[in-house]
């Protein structure tokens, strides 16, 4: 994620600041709106730029938060579904002594891919903070 924003504010050391994101091309085509609202958020400074009120950066996000994000949100609910659908045949065995049906492997798949995705969504709400984006360049 590159977007450009504009500064707000800036904290006295200078190791953070508060920008409200411009609109760009993209954002002219989303439904979201929170360029057009201009929600601020924090940013921080990490390259130390000399940063004041007013001026347009860069900004991106962590290339490790973004990883993170994708192995959560992609992969695991995949392999959970992969595991559901192999898992499935044992389940019917055990519980009512058949082999188990089409239309029981594909429930157990949406089960594997419901269940870990609503928990990483409700952890992502709750409990996961990713580190805020950082300024890359100055405008």
């Amino acid at each position: 994620m590159i977007h450009q924003a504009v500064i707000l504010s800036v904290r006295e050391d200078k190791k953070e600041a508060t920008v409200s994101p411009l609109i760009t091309g993209a954002c002219l085509s989303c439904k979201e709106g929170c360029a057009q609202r201009g929600s601020p958020f924090p940013v921080s400074n990490a390259k130390n730029f000399d940063i004041k009120e007013g001026q347009i950066v860069q900004i991106a996000a962590s290339k490790r938060d973004e990883a993170v994000q994708s192995i959560l949100s992609l992969l695991i609910p995949v392999i959970s579904a992969v595991a559901a659908y192999f898992a499935a045949a044992a389940l019917s065995r055990t519980l009512w002594h058949t082999s188990a049906s089409e239309g029981f492997k594909a429930v157990c798949v949406l089960i594997g891919i419901l269940i870990p995705s609503g928990v990483i969504l409700a952890l992502s709400r709750f409990k996961i903070r990713p580190s805020k984006p950082q300024i890359e360049k100055i405008f």
